[in-house]
């Protein structure tokens, strides 16, 4: 030890790449080499040859800290060395032990040689001294105190201007912000900056409030900067959790503060002839200085509608919005509360979250997954939180209805219905607390809507919990059958409850309140036609594991991938659908026909009344699961191997005979008790 060693920059970092390149082939030929050699009858053995890869790998990275240690040392000026003709010559410690010794003030170096890069982006070297700074931060990644040293010298500060300096440098190219390059270097400086963050969460790292602060108040406020570290940074799970909560909250904020997309204004033929639409930035916009605004005397539509989806592709809220829709912790963290959580639930359900254009694009997607993952896990650990949630979710979403419907002209033309992955996302919320919301609303129609940690229990007010599934089922049929799948099978699990006729007649309020938003909607029976073979295709393409043998409540964290995996099922529907089931439908109706729409009058209130029928076969499921009834034999609406009754068996007339002798009545009328508790009534109410 103590061993000091002239060395080459520039060669040493050549010799780590090269050894690092070794171990690459190595591990990737390893099993061919080993194959080769004993085809050939090679007497070299190879039998240590895992463990020379490793070796490689190890003399790779201590290389490359050589390296990193050499090359900051030569630009701070900081060593003792000589000149030659062919580069210079730097001092530098040999063992890893002595050079290990040096990250603190190898850290501390680089973040003030970071700050000058950054400060004149486009100066000689700046580029070069970026990237090979983001290298050292790779090679240090397990080294608390190296990372300690560089935040501390405002390295956290200063990788959030990177990619903002990175664009000075590469400039906008087809709407392309950040070259290939440029994104691969950005990602190295947001896995360091999590890597602080993580250590600092463990406590081996001395905690700094400043270290987020970076993160939520940037310098400049450039919070594209922020969401590109997120975007080309790890993937949600792996972020910090604290830390993604609170640069989703201050994104949040940002964006109700900024226009997002550019003014849309659709063709339409006046006294003067046709005036064509187009596209009109906002004052100021974000995504002017990222060179994106438009330019209406250079582009034509077709131009103007790429320039659009770069804006989106680069908005710096989606990119952390979708990294927080990849961890339940922080989506929790962020929504499960009684300040804040209001707020930010209010935006995450705002309408706006799409892209206007002659074909509106939705861009909820993230905002689903942060609502679904927020508000449906009841394990015991996080029931209270995700309550909370909901309740805050729920209450957002009863405002939201009121904002849609008062949207103004313009609005209505450009953002024609609400975000379809928003509306699935208060489907899955609202089903999985489907049993409190009835609940609470037979004993308290019109109370304080909220969350009671004492009990665990959600307490629903009836109105907003109407306007908020009018708010879900309105324009989307998709997110109304996601609904009543996880809700038939909450009636399904409720009729093998201590005390059914009670649970039942909870869940009836609930599918009651249900109905009740469809009436407000003037839901036609067409409509109602499409969301009920929408769930058909939902139940039989999930198997029968999420409808028929999976219990929806208090499944915590599989709730929530329950949840989920609806969710996308109702986004997407599968072409192939098995023929399964068709023969038990009234040979009029074909029960997966979801094109009805439009195509007869609205759904009278007569026939909303009878909508608690289309339980009666989860009822009868539930019983006969909990061994109240016996099962049915040789009937092709019901498997006896896992015990569940189809869906449509309401319109077979062998299942209402076998119904009327199972003495399923008083079940069935409690479930009516709490539908009719709900006012399906000829006003609508």
């Amino acid at each position: 030890m103590g061993d000091y060693v002239g060395v080459d920059p520039v060669r040493v970092r050549k010799l780590a790449d090269r050894l690092a390149d070794l171990e690459g082939a190595l591990a990737k030929h390893g099993a061919l080499i080993r194959k080769n050699f004993t085809s050939w009858h090679g007497t070299l053995d190879l039998s240590l040859l895992a463990q020379q890869t490793q070796a490689v790998g190890d003399d790779a990275r201590s290389m490359s800290k050589r390296a990193d240690l050499a090359r900051e040392l030569e630009k701070a000026g900081d060593a003792t060395g000589m000149c030659t003709p062919d580069g210079n010559i730097i001092n530098i410690p040999w063992d890893m032990a002595d050079v290990n010794a040096q990250s603190a003030k190898e850290a501390a170096l680089e973040a003030a040689t970071l700050k000058k890069a950054l400060d004149d982006p486009k100066g000689a070297g700046s580029r070069e001294d970026i990237e090979a700074i983001s290298r050292s931060l790779a090679d240090h990644q397990d080294d608390p105190t190296y990372l300690a040293a560089f935040a501390n010298a405002g390295g956290i500060v200063d990788a959030a201007r990177v990619p903002r300096a990175l664009h000075e440098e590469d400039g906008t190219h087809k709407d392309e912000v950040l070259s290939k390059d440029s994104q691969g270097i950005v990602s190295q400086y947001a896995t360091a900056v999590n890597r602080i963050l993580t250590l600092q969460s463990a406590g081996k790292i001395p905690p700094n409030p400043d270290y987020v602060k970076a993160l939520t108040n940037p310098p400049n406020d450039d919070m594209w900067s922020v969401g590109a570290l997120f975007k080309y940074g790890p993937s949600g799970d792996k972020w910090d959790t604290k830390a993604l909560a609170a640069v989703g909250g201050a994104m949040l904020d940002w964006r109700k503060a900024h226009q997002m997309r550019p003014i849309y204004v659709k063709g339409q033929v006046t006294a003067a002839g046709y005036a064509s639409g187009g596209y009109a930035d906002p004052h100021n916009s974000w995504y002017d200085s990222l060179g994106l605004a438009h330019n209406p005397n250079e582009e034509n539509i077709f131009d103007a509608q790429d320039r659009v989806a770069a804006i989106e592709a680069n908005d710096p809220s989606l990119a952390v919005i979708n990294r927080l829709g990849e961890n339940a912790d922080a989506s929790r963290q962020l929504l499960g509360n009684n300040d804040s959580g209001k707020r930010y639930a209010e935006e995450l359900v705002d309408y706006h979250w799409q892209t206007p254009g002659p074909i509106t694009v939705d861009d909820s997607d993230g905002p689903r997954r942060v609502l679904t993952l927020a508000a449906t896990d009841q394990t015991p650990g996080h029931i209270d939180e995700s309550g909370m949630a909901a309740a805050n979710i729920l209450a957002a979403a009863a405002k939201q209805k009121d904002l849609f419907d008062g949207r103004n002209g313009t609005d209505k033309q450009i953002y024609p219905a609400f975000p379809n992955g928003t509306a699935v996302a208060l489907a899955g919320i609202t089903g999985t607390w489907a049993d409190n919301l009835g609940g609470t609303g037979m004993s308290s129609p019109d109370g304080v809507a909220g969350y009671d940690p004492s009990t665990h229990i959600l307490v629903g007010n009836n109105t907003d919990t109407v306007k908020a599934m009018q708010l879900f089922v309105k324009d989307n049929p998709g997110a109304a059958a996601m609904f009543d799948v996880v809700l038939h099978e909450k009636v399904s699990a409720a009729a093998g409850f201590k005390d059914p006729e009670k649970a039942l007649t909870d869940m009836g309020n609930t599918a009651g309140m249900f109905t009740s938003a469809k009436v407000k909607e003037k839901y036609t029976e067409a409509q109602q036609i499409d969301e009920e073979h929408k769930t058909n295709k939902l139940i039989l393409d999930t198997a029968g594991t999420l409808f028929g043998f999976v219990p929806v409540p208090k499944l915590g964290e599989g709730a929530s991938k329950l949840a989920e995996k609806i969710a996308e099922k109702s986004l997407k529907y599968p072409q192939n659908v098995a023929v399964i089931g068709r023969t038990i439908v009234a040979p009029q109706t074909d029960p997966f026909s979801t094109d009805n729409a439009g195509k007869q009058e609205a759904l009278n209130v007569t026939a909303a009344k009878e909508q608690y029928r289309s339980f009666i076969p989860s009822i009868a499921q539930g019983l006969i699961r909990s061994g109240t009834i016996p099962p049915p034999t040789g009937k092709s609406w019901y498997n006896p191997q896992t015990g569940t009754v189809s869906a449509d068996a309401g319109h077979d007339h062998t299942f209402q005979s076998w119904w009327d002798t199972a003495q399923g009545d008083n079940y069935q009328k409690a479930f009516k008790d709490g539908f009719d508790n709900a006012e399906v009534a000829p006003s609508g109410k």
